[in-house]
């Protein structure tokens, strides 16, 4: 058993690795969905200007905090002018780090890999326990949970960010292919134990 779930960790490990190495470099799934920033040289010393600390901004933003103590009246002209501000747009979430950081050190890749590795520990821990026999049974399950997984995690950017679809969709299928991907690997190497007599 261990066996299996290390073994399927690190075929998993190198298939989602694999194919992180195809969609960023030989297909460019994410040229489709991600921009350069017009006027980067003007913006980007405004940005590290004016946020505080590293964190995720939104753009318009409503205070709760603000709203709990507001009187009613209060309350409902600030949740207005955030549905208005809303609305009329642009609308947005800033990611920043205020110190950048090399994009191509080998710590960065061992990160990218542990969580690779991580997450296709749980996908074998998921297929040892199961008793299908064939590896295509095993692989569809994956995708599914693959499906689900994408969904899950990118799905409720649109619904509630109001994040451009193209982001969204870019999303759900790197995650849905990488972990389609992991899975087959995956599912030919953590085979069922055969039945004890």
């Amino acid at each position: 058993m261990t066996r299996r779930l290390l073994l399927g960790t690190l075929v998993g490990t190198l298939a989602a690795f694999a194919w992180a190495y195809v969609s960023w470099s030989a297909v460019r799934l994410y040229d489709w969905a991600v921009q350069s920033l017009p006027g980067e040289a003007e913006l980007a010393p405004a940005i590290a200007t004016a946020v505080p600390r590293d964190g995720a901004y939104a753009c318009p933003w409503i205070d709760v905090d603000t709203l709990a103590t507001a009187t009613p009246e209060a309350r409902r002209e600030s949740v207005d002018s955030w549905r208005r501000r809303t609305q009329d747009g642009p609308v947005g979430i800033l990611l920043v780090r205020k110190q950048g950081k090399d994009p191509l050190t080998a710590q960065r890749y061992l990160t990218g890999a542990g969580y690779l590795a991580f997450c296709s520990f749980l996908l074998s821990a998921l297929m040892a326990g199961m008793r299908c026999p064939s590896w295509a049974g095993r692989w569809a399950i994956g995708m599914l949970i693959a499906l689900f997984a994408a969904m899950a995690a990118d799905g409720p950017d649109m619904a509630w960010f109001q994040l451009p679809a193209r982001w969204v969709y870019m999303g759900i299928a790197d995650t849905f292919l990488t972990w389609t991907v992991a899975s087959a690997a995956i599912a030919a190497v953590v085979r069922p134990q055969p039945a004890r007599a």
